[in-house]
């Protein structure tokens, strides 16, 4: 993987050039990822990170995220709902929320900087019901509700101290069975974008 290229950008915004990913990490690079929010009436559904990740492993993610690798456009980022959760969908069913500048720096000390092509999906099926997702790249599912997803986007924006006593109710899916599970804060990988595109995650899930 540290040798898939990607598409290098500058501040603002034009390219500039292909480098292997973990050249684009060392360097602290601005480059491309997709993210897919699959929301439903009862919440919305994230991913648990394979414990063994070298990136934020045992966190909670967008339902499907990943890099686009040089030469691929947005739409083609597509492709990690099918490789991450057996799921296909078509790129006309998407709702964009839009682009959003992400830099930050991972646990790992790595200098992340992502142009983050934000997009949601309705899909109503049951959390039982997803059999076929990536088992080696994901731990599991958790299905977070409205509200609850809300806390602790605000939490998480107004930093850990505020959130420390907040666990909002969840259900989790690990492949066998679905139990109740309760979800912190400091449980999700960091996006300054969450509480902006909750309230369009909640009307998309709710939506006949």
């Amino acid at each position: 993987m540290d040798d898939e290229l990607l598409d290098v950008f500058d501040e603002r915004g034009w390219h500039v050039g292909v480098k292997p990913r973990a050249d684009v990490h060392r360097d602290g690079d601005w480059h491309q990822a997709f993210h897919l929010w699959v929301v439903n009436a009862d919440g919305v559904l994230l991913q648990r990170r394979a414990r063994d990740k070298a990136s934020w492993p045992g966190y909670l993610d967008a339902s499907a995220a990943g890099h686009l690798i040089a030469g691929e456009a947005v739409r083609d980022g597509l492709r990690e709902a099918e490789e991450e959760l057996g799921a296909a969908y078509a790129f006309d069913d998407l709702e964009s929320l839009g682009m959003h500048r992400v830099d930050d720096a991972e646990r790992s000390g790595v200098v992340n900087r992502e142009l983050q092509h934000v997009f949601a999906v309705r899909d109503a099926r049951p959390l039982e019901t997803w059999r076929d997702f990536d088992r080696v790249e994901l731990d599991g599912l958790v299905l977070v509700g409205h509200d609850g997803f809300l806390e602790l986007a605000r939490a998480l924006e107004a930093g850990t101290d505020r959130g420390e006593d907040l666990a909002v109710p969840a259900r989790a899916w690990d492949g066998v069975a679905v139990v109740d599970a309760r979800v912190t804060p400091g449980e999700l990988v960091p996006a300054p974008y969450l509480s902006t595109i909750a309230p369009a995650l909640r009307r998309l899930g709710r939506r006949r």
